[in-house]
């Protein structure tokens, strides 16, 4: 028994908890504080966790992530996928392009080489949308109308990501026309056969036999159906060159059809126990264990980083532009603008492909860490400042976050009270 290694591990686990609490209780997202626990001790800066520890604690973290994206594709609502589809798409494709082209444009015009400006605009194009889901997660905004285009948006981006990942590998390796289209066509096919089975198993639902038949199945068995549909669906999306994200994003959009689905997930120990953590283990070694340290300190990256950081920042508010929704539509486009900013260990895999390949230099992978840095730190404040920010005329009880509810219940409540206080004299 290794009780050294046990120890590191209980004492990584206090210190992610701690660092967390520590940024929540000052008011900001606990997920920063963990992304800053993993970074510090991780491989790039003091080395306190063993690799073979490493690899475990990112691969529980990526569990998370699954999780987390099939939770929030339970929550959905088809109807409103269907009215946000096309404004999700929107910004999630110049959310993808901006950075690119401002990337580019501000490193080529400091004197860096096309492709090496290009390379840095690239890796700053992913957003990250486990950053999104758990900060929507936290103020109850999943099943609105504005979470659930964030939602989409962030998904459609990861997609995207994976084409412009394509692209750094073939400036590089040079494959062939094929490896562009492969993921794009391998996600619009998971999309398409994801979307039959949710009809099938909606109409199926109609019936009201097959609908108390699922009612009535036990609890731990429509759990594990729930595990396997969506094992199934991320590996058959990894194996076709797609994002398992995806598949098992359609998996929960598949049982959010069924009946009673959601109150058994609910209830189920995995999103009120084990979830937490593995979201944690998430932010802190998946992402945290992939941020260079050392590159922050390298020569004139500090000039150049501040210049990717506003291309990496106004690139993924702009975006926000089109999916304004509501009465409110600067409301709705600075929270859409701040949910994709947040970037993720893509970004830094990407950064790390291009420096290793001999398309960036050590100054402009330091600046790009830089930016990719402040984004991962920065974007997930902003986003939770823009979720908390409400309308002049106040959302709806039915639509809005949960602490505004509150609010608007316990007005209600004072208002009864002060009107049978002034009845009773």
């Amino acid at each position: 028994m290794d009780l050294f290694g046990i120890a590191k591990i209980a004492f990584f686990l206090f210190y992610v908890y701690t660092a967390g609490h520590i940024v929540d209780s000052m008011s900001g997202p606990a997920l920063v504080g963990e992304l800053i626990a993993g970074a510090t001790l991780g491989p790039h800066l003091t080395g306190f966790m063993p690799e073979t520890y490493q690899e475990t604690l990112s691969i529980i973290g990526d569990m998370g992530l699954l999780v987390l994206v099939f939770e929030g594709g339970l929550t959905m609502d088809l109807k409103q996928i269907r009215e946000v589809g096309v404004k999700a798409f929107l910004v999630a494709f110049f959310g993808t392009l901006f950075p690119v082209i401002l990337g580019w444009g501000l490193l080529t015009a400091c004197g860096f080489s096309s492709i090496e400006a290009f390379a840095s605009g690239t890796a700053l194009s992913a957003t990250a949308i486990g950053f999104a889901l758990r900060l929507l997660q936290d103020l109850g905004m999943q099943n609105t109308p504005q979470g659930q285009l964030i939602t989409a948006a962030a998904l459609i981006d990861d997609v995207l990501s994976l084409i412009v990942l394509a692209v750094v590998r073939a400036a590089h390796e040079q494959p062939s026309a094929w490896h562009f289209v492969r993921p794009l066509a391998a996600s619009i096919l998971i999309f398409v056969f994801g979307s039959i089975c949710c009809v099938t198993v909606k109409h199926l639902m109609e019936n009201k036999e097959n609908a108390k038949r699922v009612e009535e199945l036990a609890r731990w068995k429509m759990q594990a159906l729930m595990g396997l549909v969506a094992i199934s669906f991320s590996f058959l999306a990894e194996y076709i060159y797609s994002t398992p994200l995806l598949g098992v994003f359609m998996s929960g959009l598949i049982f959010g059809t069924m009946p009673s689905t959601k109150d058994m997930w609910e209830q189920s120990p995995l999103p009120q126990h084990i979830l937490p953590w593995a979201v944690r283990l998430f932010f802190a070694a998946s992402v945290g264990f992939s941020i260079p340290v050392h590159a922050l300190f390298h020569g004139p990256a500090l000039k150049f980083g501040a210049l990717l950081t506003v291309a990496a920042f106004v690139g993924k508010l702009a975006s926000g532009v089109f999916g304004a929704t509501g009465s409110d539509a600067f409301l709705g486009m600075t929270q859409v603008g701040c949910a994709m900013i947040g970037r993720g260990e893509l970004g830094f895999m990407m950064a790390s492909e291009a420096r290793e390949s001999g398309l960036m230099g050590d100054v402009a992978f330091s600046a790009t860490v830089w930016a990719l840095v402040l984004a991962t730190i920065g974007g997930p404040i902003l986003f939770q400042k823009a979720l908390r920010l409400k309308s002049p005329a106040g959302p709806p009880a039915e639509s809005g976050p949960a602490i505004y509810t509150f609010f608007q219940k316990y007005q209600n409540k004072e208002v009864e009270e002060g009107f049978l206080k002034g009845e009773a004299t």
